[in-house]
């Protein structure tokens, strides 16, 4: 007895498998996705900025033909950071210019400024971090699953010999053209082309493997990409919105500074004990209402953000993987590959 078609284990492990050379050669000509470790996202940013900076606007102020729409939106890093940094600049710089009581004032909106620009960002990362991690768990999918792509430019000279660059992609950015190519040619470098479709089809329900999985699982992967874009789209402006709120609490009113005396080890913990205690602090204060400027429903707002942000998340990964798993009398169709059927 089978589930589905034919069993896909009955394919030999080696079927597509490939030299170590072979890879080797593959990985550095063609696109290939690239293992995913903590510092893989940190590593593609670095790249990008530093792209963006020093080649990507160099080119485009120089109206290279090879300048395309990838390091267009690369190049957006750059305004994010700058204005981000002039917008913290323009409330603390500032303050040097002015008498000692007035300047203890404006530090605190300056040091609220900071906070809220920074947390800011942090909880646009985190909402759309907490969609990926969530629908991961459900149905396997990593939509951060990252690769690198080979891109092969014009010659800008005669004589041009370095016409190959790299660009970092995500395999699921785009839902209406995903690379599941990539996937399966991951696949074949592991010896089996299937692997990855098997695993999603398991978390589908499928409790054994299918002849051809990829043809069950590509439209229903398709679908949670689209679900998660949404669901990313609308959590991480609401965490970012509970990020600005926190900084805008009285407890970040106070320097959070690195204590004299101790050790180097004991100065960094006791700064993160005194950040951790600030951040604690402030929850409370926009649990309770603490610091907003109505008297009337201010818990009901601090409440409503903070709230709203965990709901965002729960029913974003939810509403994302709902419909994922196959119905039970789809998951047990079984066929029996010896008996004979007449087609009619």
């Amino acid at each position: 007895m089978q589930t589905g078609n034919v069993n896909s284990a009955n394919i030999p492990k080696n079927a597509y498998y490939a030299s170590g050379e072979a890879h080797k050669k593959l990985s550095s000509t063609s696109d290939q996705i690239i293992k995913k470790t903590p510092i893989t996202g940190a590593r593609i940013v670095a790249d990008k900025l530093v792209n963006s900076l020093f080649i990507y606007a160099p080119k485009g102020m120089q109206g290279s033909r090879n300048s395309n729409f990838y390091e267009f939106l690369s190049m957006g890093l750059i305004p994010n950071i700058t204005g981000s940094a002039m917008l913290i600049a323009l409330f603390n710089a500032a303050n040097k210019s002015f008498n000692m009581p007035d300047r203890a004032f404006a530090s605190i909106s300056g040091r609220k400024m900071t906070y809220g620009v920074i947390f800011y960002a942090i909880g646009k990362w985190l909402g759309s971090k907490l969609i990926n991690k969530g629908v991961q768990l459900k149905t396997g999918v990593d939509l951060e699953m990252p690769y690198k792509k080979v891109v092969t430019e014009l010659p800008d000279y005669p004589g041009d010999k370095d016409l190959t660059r790299i660009e970092y992609h995500r395999v699921f950015e785009s839902a209406d053209f995903p690379r599941f190519d990539l996937i399966n040619k991951m696949g074949e470098q592991q010896g089996n082309r299937h692997l990855w479709w098997d695993k999603i089809a398991r978390k589908m329900g499928f409790k054994r493997p299918l002849n051809s999985p990829e043809q069950l699982v590509q439209e229903k992967v398709k679908e949670v990409v689209v679900k998660s874009s949404a669901a990313k789209s609308i959590s991480s402006f609401i965490w970012a919105a509970l990020g600005v709120a926190l900084a805008a609490q009285a407890p970040f009113e106070k320097k959070i500074s690195m204590p004299i005396s101790g050790t180097r080890k004991e100065k960094v913990l006791g700064l993160g004990r005194q950040f951790a205690s600030t951040l604690k602090n402030s929850f409370v204060d926009l649990y309770n209402g603490n610091n907003l400027k109505f008297t009337y429903g201010s818990k009901i707002v601090g409440r409503t953000i903070i709230f709203g942000a965990l709901a965002s998340t729960i029913l974003g990964v939810y509403n994302a993987t709902r419909g994922f798993k196959v119905a039970q009398n789809q998951r047990d169709t079984q066929i029996d590959i010896k008996k004979e059927y007449e087609v009619q």
